[in-house]
């Protein structure tokens, strides 16, 4: 039977020997990527963003909102995707993986190298005071106690603008236009986050010469306006549910992370990730084979919601 929405399952804490025994018995979940269908996902994407630009730079107002809204929705869902690269999981190929997570990253200002190493850490830490996420919102989990009203307003705010993202983003880029490693990362990683920074602002460049070219303002209706009013706080409420509130300083994946069972059009939006306790129990499993995950574990799942609708209605509560 599972967990009432947003409430702990009865059952106890599990041993590492626990949830390594159960992963070892749902290896039959384990199947190759299938680059066909990640390749249809972009595909789908590419189209959508297209159609939201085409919409935003039309003269009529009610397009503009309806193209800023699409386009920026399109942003984050291509940062959603991009997780699914980080993991290898979209193609058979570490390259492909890699160019498609480049380009997946490039609205939202991503760096796949710099998210690919924060991320592979965070599995590995998850649970520990040693856990870090590439996206900083400041209160992370939702540990910082009590507050007056205003410090929480802000951190909110914060939050859902991405502020810290941002302004690392320009740390990161000074820091790659004077040619420096990045801390905590090798040579390597820190030329390759060198390249994703320079990129993203080779491409941001590129959107501004096209406006003074046209006469026309397409870098701020196709690319700042849905950055900043949309694909920021939509990306900052789906990443949201994952772990905040949750246990975690346990290692266990039932218990710091949160599962959030929802319709298709959120599973598809967030590319599974709603199914989050599973894809951190078996994180190189295909995002297609999370819902067979979660079919043969959800008895095990402590944090657990029927909706995000359900999720965040209970948030607000708080």
């Amino acid at each position: 039977m599972e967990a009432p929405a947003g409430q702990s399952a009865p059952s106890g804490a599990h041993s590492p020997s626990d949830t390594t025994e159960l992963k070892a018995a749902l290896k039959h979940l384990r199947t190759e990527p299938r680059g066909w269908v990640f390749t249809f996902k972009v595909g789908l994407c590419a189209v959508l963003t297209g159609t939201g630009v085409a919409l935003a730079l039309q003269p009529h107002l009610w397009a503009r909102i309806t193209g800023v809204i699409l386009t920026g929705a399109m942003f984050a869902h291509a940062a959603e995707l991009q997780h699914e690269t980080l993991h290898n999981l979209a193609y058979r190929s570490r390259r492909t993986n890699a160019v498609c997570g480049i380009v997946l990253g490039l609205p939202m200002l991503i760096s796949f190298a710099a998210y690919r190493a924060a991320h592979m850490r965070h599995h590995r830490d998850l649970g520990t005071p040693m856990n870090r996420e590439f996206f900083d919102y400041g209160d992370q989990y939702g540990t910082k106690g009590d507050r007056s009203r205003l410090a929480a307003g802000l951190d909110w705010a914060a939050r859902f603008a991405m502020v810290h993202h941002y302004a690392l983003f320009a740390a990161n880029l000074g820091r790659s236009l004077l040619g420096r490693d990045f801390e905590g990362e090798n040579a390597r990683i820190s030329r390759r986050i060198r390249r994703d920074h320079l990129l993203a602002a080779a491409a941001v460049l590129a959107l501004a010469a096209l406006s003074w070219w046209t006469g026309s303002a397409v870098v701020l209706w196709a690319w700042l306006l849905p950055l900043v009013l949309v694909a920021a706080p939509v990306h900052a409420a789906v990443e949201l549910p994952e772990h905040y509130g949750c246990e975690t300083l346990n290692r266990d994946p039932f218990a710091n992370t949160r599962t959030i069972r929802s319709n298709r059009l959120a599973t598809w939006f967030t590319n599974g990730n709603n199914y989050h306790v599973e894809h951190h129990l078996m994180p190189n499993l295909p995002i297609e084979r999370l819902p067979d995950l979660h079919r043969e574990v959800r008895d095990r799942i402590r944090y657990f919601h029927r909706g995000y609708f359900d999720y965040f209605t209970k948030l607000l509560r708080k």
